[in-house]
């Protein structure tokens, strides 16, 4: 097994562009943004800074209750230049949602299919500790705050983030399957909808209410060692054996 796929591998040890973000107390490394027209070279990182400080004000206030004003006065930046990168609100939300799950899209991407039913643990592993992230909780409040008053909102976020990981869950049981990993018959939605649900369903909605059911990384490599066992002997498959 190539050491990418270890069983003890997390977000914060994947190689990433940017960082990523934090909702509660956004920075850029504690610097304040140059003022005046960025060069080329600066570009990437006012893109970086712009969408830390739309993260921080949306985790603070709601979608409903931020606006775009209130993003280009904290980030001393016209709302042009906002503009210029983001059409709307909308849009500008949904890239900072982009931006918190690029590590596990990127995973996702690059998956070799060498292996699925393993590449398949490994992601399912990322998105765990994805889904319990302050950031992320920080996001699924504020949908669920403010989804059913902006309903194209929550589309954008299914259509850019839901359906996405849903597809890659789907292809890796589909080639897991092919290549006698799993029992026939289980590379389906259905399947693919139960992993991620036990995999997240009970841990997010605990954390949801501020219970922190999973307080420590050893806590949820045993649940997910647990929780990945079921699913193994639910889709025939058999336990993965660490490389000698």
């Amino acid at each position: 097994m190539s050491p990418q796929y270890s069983s003890r591998a997390t977000l914060s040890s994947m190689p990433r562009t940017t960082q990523t973000l934090d909702m509660t107390n956004p920075c850029l490394d504690g610097r304040k943004r140059r003022c005046g027209r960025p060069s080329t070279h600066d570009t990437e990182e006012l893109d970086q800074y712009l969408l830390e400080i739309a993260a921080g004000l949306f985790s603070q206030h709601g979608y409903a209750g931020t606006s775009i004003d209130q993003i280009a006065r904290k980030a001393s930046a016209s709302k042009q230049t906002l503009y210029r990168r983001y059409p709307s609100k909308e849009a500008l939300f949904i890239a900072v949602i982009m931006n918190l799950t690029r590590c596990l899209r990127q995973a996702m991407e690059e998956t070799t299919l060498h292996d699925p039913l393993e590449e398949l643990r490994y992601i399912s592993r990322l998105l765990l500790e994805l889904t319990l992230s302050p950031q992320s909780l920080g996001t699924y409040r504020i949908l669920i705050a403010d989804g059913h008053r902006h309903p194209s909102l929550l589309r954008q976020a299914i259509t850019s983030i839901g359906e996405p990981f849903h597809r890659a869950f789907l292809k890796l049981l589909t080639a897991a399957e092919a290549r006698g990993q799993i029992a026939p018959g289980n590379a389906d939605d259905t399947t693919a909808h139960l992993l991620t649900g036990m995999i997240t369903g009970w841990p997010l909605e605990d954390s949801l209410f501020g219970l922190s059911p999973l307080k420590t990384k050893q806590e949820q490599d045993d649940f997910f060692d647990r929780a990945w066992s079921f699913f193994l002997r639910a889709v025939g498959g058999s336990p993965h054996q660490p490389a000698s």
